[in-house]
């Protein structure tokens, strides 16, 4: 789950990019992102399907050169059917992230400070678990993997600077995470409410990048360490999260040619009844992009692979496409992508096939 919800603020980082130099209100900028997920896991009779579509929506303001203020948000509905009827659903806005940014220098330091608003879904009741549960997977990753994980506030600085030929940087922040009611049962007239608290996580990220030739190489390593988290009165630990990140993009003839990779690594934890293991996940993608008049077309294919404690977990490819067109102040990016995978018991025995497609279309506004 929260590597989903990393790389969704990746996603919103690229969809309104770094507004340097920017001066005020003329200034601002704004992205709607809807996005259609459809996951089949299993055949026949049996098999279930996920679906969501969430409509995420960021708005960044510069008040000044050096101070700007972001606000997130988005509506999302999910679904679980089985032989094709729906077994349980749930619907409506998720958390709101505000954050606000004071760069200082020469765009070598920046201050972060944020905060989650807790304005989405709390004691979700019993037939909307199984929906709400299904989309927290850092496997197959749904565009929305929470619909609320209550009161919390971040601060954070980031420092750069060149170091020969590369730019380096390190960033580091602190979360602190407060109680919510995450879950609501009920037995006969009696209500149940889950209490949960979040640990708090400590993160730190190395970054650097230079160019190579033509192109330019990027890389990234993120390292998460978490307290322990509470429900029930009882405590147990998700384990410490390592996330690499690498991309090579390099200009071949007329089209652009980009090599990337991210892989996770989660330590042990524990859980309920016992140890929760290890596990990874790697993914690596290959994507050309290319210009037909207005229109900059990137089709593009990836791989992905799971492990939990050393066992083959999943495997899953993906191969879609990606345009952009850009009219004034408006940018336009629709794509869609076909995946197909499986999902293996852990030590060997039954398997799964899993199919579904994506669909996304990000409008820009700056």
């Amino acid at each position: 789950m929260r590597l989903a919800y990393f790389l969704r603020v990746a996603t919103i980082a690229t969809a309104v990019p770094a507004l340097a130099g920017a001066q005020g209100l003329a200034d601002a900028a704004a992205a709607v992102m809807p996005q259609a997920v459809s996951i089949k896991v299993g055949s026949g009779a049996t098999a279930r399907t996920v679906t969501q579509t969430t409509l995420p929506f960021v708005f960044v303001l510069p008040l000044t050169s050096r101070f700007n203020v972001d606000i997130a948000t988005a509506y999302a509905t999910s679904d679980v059917s089985v032989d094709g009827k729906s077994v349980s659903s749930i619907s409506g806005l998720t958390d709101t992230q505000l954050r606000a940014n004071l760069t200082l220098g020469n765009d070598a330091v920046v201050f972060t400070v944020g905060a989650n608003l807790p304005t989405g879904q709390y004691k979700i009741a019993e037939e909307k678990a199984d929906a709400a549960g299904q989309i927290g997977n850092d496997f197959l990753i749904f565009p929305t993997s929470s619909y609320g994980s209550g009161m919390s506030t971040t601060a954070g600085v980031a420092l750069a600077r060149s170091v020969g030929a590369w730019n380096v940087g390190l960033a580091g922040s602190f979360r602190k995470s407060t109680e919510f009611d995450a879950y609501e049962t009920v037995d006969g007239s009696t209500k149940t409410v889950l209490t949960f608290t979040p640990a708090d996580e400590v993160r730190a990220r190395i970054g650097a990048d230079r160019f190579i030739g033509e192109g330019r190489l990027t890389l990234g390593v993120t390292y998460s360490s978490f307290g322990n988290d509470m429900l029930l009165n009882t405590s147990y630990a998700t384990g410490d999260r390592y996330i690499g990140q690498g991309m090579l993009y390099y200009p071949v003839g007329g089209a652009d040619v980009y090599l990337s990779g991210w892989g996770l690594y989660r330590a042990k934890g524990q859980q309920f009844g016992g140890e929760a293991p290890y596990e990874t996940v790697a993914n690596g993608a290959v994507a050309v992009g290319f210009r037909r008049g207005n229109w900059y077309i990137e089709p593009n294919v990836e791989a992905r692979n799971w492990q939990v404690d050393g066992y083959k977990a999943g495997l899953l490819g993906n191969g879609g496409v990606r345009l952009r067109y850009t009219s004034g102040a408006l940018t336009f990016m629709p794509g869609a992508t076909y995946q197909v995978g499986r999902l293996y018991t852990l030590g060997g025995g039954e398997t799964f096939d899993v199919t579904g497609w994506r669909a996304s279309l990000t409008l820009r506004w700056h």
